[in-house]
């Protein structure tokens, strides 16, 4: 009798495991557009096909006519690649830094904001 209780919270955690890759996915794709990548959809069956056979979401190094390039797949949010080289990549990498350390500082700053300095009736 007990088991349908549990599916409900089954549903609900798979539901919000979902919602943060997908919130993780736009987060990363904001970062590399903003960093010069460009997109490429998978428009053809063709496309279509050579884009499954790369891992998701991770920026892959290639050799593309003897010259680095950096891909991406989403396969979920818009079944493309971002595409970039190595300005692209270099530029990438700074603006991950820079958003990683503004993510941590704001997390940090809610976390003395709700505790506050001790004793907190000061």
């Amino acid at each position: 009798m007990r088991y349908p209780l549990f599916v409900p919270l089954i549903v609900a955690a798979a539901a919000g495991c979902a919602t943060m890759q997908a919130a993780g996915t736009r987060s990363t794709e904001e970062v590399l557009s903003a960093a010069g990548f460009h997109v490429e959809a998978a428009d053809t069956p063709e496309k279509l096909a050579n884009l499954q056979t790369l891992p998701a979401r991770q920026v892959l190094s290639q050799t593309h006519d003897g010259k680095p390039s950096y891909v991406y797949r989403d396969p979920s949010v818009c079944h493309c690649l971002y595409v970039g080289g190595e300005p692209e990549y270099q530029q990438y990498q700074r603006l991950r830094l820079q958003k990683d350390i503004a993510d941590e500082e704001a997390s940090a700053a809610l976390n003395r904001g709700a505790w506050g300095p001790w004793p907190w009736w000061r």
